[in-house]
């Protein structure tokens, strides 16, 4: 249907419906009628913001595009009741405009109202069939609310509209509540690996085990156990972000927009506050992080100085800037100085392990090789998040000065903690060659070659060990013994 005529038709039914509700007296929402908001404790640059809005909506109340605003601005500066009603006004408003809908679709969804997030979803949808994450939220939404076919029909269409790991996660999602582990598994295959979302790992993991394929499930549960909720780009919110206002509003923006790898837009951002709040640890984090990303070392150093300066005994900021610039003295090499901002840290926040784990770097390259485990076992006791890598660490410090026993267990416990770390089997397998556990070292690199991600290695260590297996059969004497 041409669209200016369903418009026109929807504002005949729209002004027939006023109509009526006239006639019977009805209490409908008026758009003249605004959301009540408390700004009397309010950042001053939120309140002069919504301020502003305020006036306008008022000097052109017919104005959705002005009305949608104002929403935006409800939303992102943490007035989420005002924000939905507002978006309401102004998809009335302006019924061919997306955004309104949609942002109001999201809201509800963030506040786990489904019903009423899909039937906004469907009106921005009617207006734009053709923006993936409409359907990809469609597609969760509906399969949270055990709308399967509709779930199917959504992540379909994104499928087709190039939506990528997001679609396949859905539809294998999907699958795998049917009960269709193998159709989940050829979903999941297909994707490349080493660039699959770490969600899609443990899917196929779940997949596997339900297919009684428990090697395989092991090694995809590995490789997905950091996995985090699978996101997708919506670059339609993006233009929120201009009506984020007030100090503490803004420094988590930018700290958003550092995890999202937009690290000039959190820069430009930053600096317009650091004249005003030279000394903030929020700002001076957020700078040092964003420098550090850039491998801009020297201003990275720099920042976390001033850091250090103003927040050196503050629990929280005082650790984090002692730890990062300790870090950064790691990786110049001045391990005294590594050292000494490493155990400030620890001493500020003794629950974390981070510091413990760099301190045993620094010890073990220093060749005091003890207290570099030690350290090591400390960043271990206090529950650090990837064991694998630190037990591997201490592995081959044992390695280095020929303890094979002690480095074969700390590499077993390696590849307990990371069934899919290929590395910590093949130090493995060189270690138990080394005490002549061949037919050990042979099951270690099937296991890695079965993971089949670092092949090289993988056949080096198969050389290796067939060659220490041939000489120890020279050396045997002849006959019995």
């Amino acid at each position: 249907m041409d669209r200016r005529l369903f418009a026109f038709q929807w504002a005949v039914v729209a002004f027939a419906s006023c109509s009526l509700l006239l006639i019977l007296g009805c209490d409908r929402p008026s758009v003249d009628r605004l959301a009540p908001v408390a700004l009397d404790d309010a950042d001053p640059d939120i309140v002069a913001g919504i301020s502003e809005l305020l006036a306008s909506v008022r000097a052109a109340p017919q104005s959705g595009e002005l009305r949608g605003r104002l929403a935006m601005a409800y939303e992102m500066n943490g007035f989420p009741d005002a924000a939905l009603a507002t978006y309401e006004q102004a998809a009335g408003l302006d019924p061919e405009e997306f955004s309104w809908p949609y942002f109001r679709a999201l809201l509800l969804g963030k506040n786990g109202d489904l019903p009423a997030a899909l039937a906004s979803l469907e009106q921005s949808i009617a207006i734009d069939q053709d923006y993936v994450p409409a359907w990809l939220w469609q597609g969760k939404w509906s399969l949270d609310s055990g709308d399967e076919k509709t779930a199917e029909t959504a992540y379909r269409r994104a499928q087709d509209l190039g939506a990528g790991s997001p679609a396949i996660a859905g539809l294998a999602q999907l699958r795998l509540r049917q009960g269709r582990p193998s159709q989940a598994v050829a979903l999941l295959e297909a994707v490349n690996p080493e660039y699959s979302h770490p969600q899609l790992h443990r899917m196929l993991g779940e997949a596997y085990r339900n297919l009684g394929r428990d090697d395989d499930a092991r090694i995809a549960f590995a490789r997905g156990k950091l996995a985090q909720a699978l996101e997708w780009f919506d670059p339609r919110q993006h233009q929120k972000t201009d009506y984020v206002w007030g100090f503490k509003n803004q420094m988590a923006l930018a700290g958003e927009l550092l995890v999202a790898g937009q690290i000039e837009d959190a820069l430009a951002l930053l600096h317009d506050w650091e004249e005003r709040h030279p000394a903030d640890p929020a700002l001076l984090t957020n700078l040092g992080w964003a420098y550090l990303n850039l491998d801009d070392l020297d201003r990275a150093h720099e920042i976390l100085l001033r850091g250090v300066a103003a927040h050196s005994s503050t629990h929280s900021s005082g650790y984090h800037f002692h730890f990062h610039i300790g870090r950064l003295y790691v990786r110049w090499r001045e391990d005294d100085k590594a050292l000494f901002h490493l155990d400030k840290a620890a001493e500020l926040n003794p629950t974390q392990p981070y510091p413990h784990e760099e301190r045993g770097k620094v010890l073990l390259r220093q060749g005091r090789t003890d207290e570099g485990l030690d350290a090591l076992d400390v960043a271990l006791a206090k529950g650090i998040p990837n064991p694998a890598s630190v037990l591997d660490a201490a592995g081959m410090a044992e390695a280095a000065r020929g303890r094979w026993t002690e480095a074969i267990e700390r590499f077993r416990q390696a590849t307990e903690a990371d069934p899919a770390f290929t590395e910590a089997y093949v130090h493995l397998a060189r270690s138990l060659g080394q005490v002549e556990r061949f037919d050990e070292a042979r099951k270690a690199l099937d296991w890695a070659a079965r993971l089949g991600t670092h092949p090289g290695a993988v056949a080096s260590a198969r050389d290796i060990l067939a060659s220490a297996e041939s000489l120890r059969v020279d050396d045997q004497p002849p006959g019995g013994a």
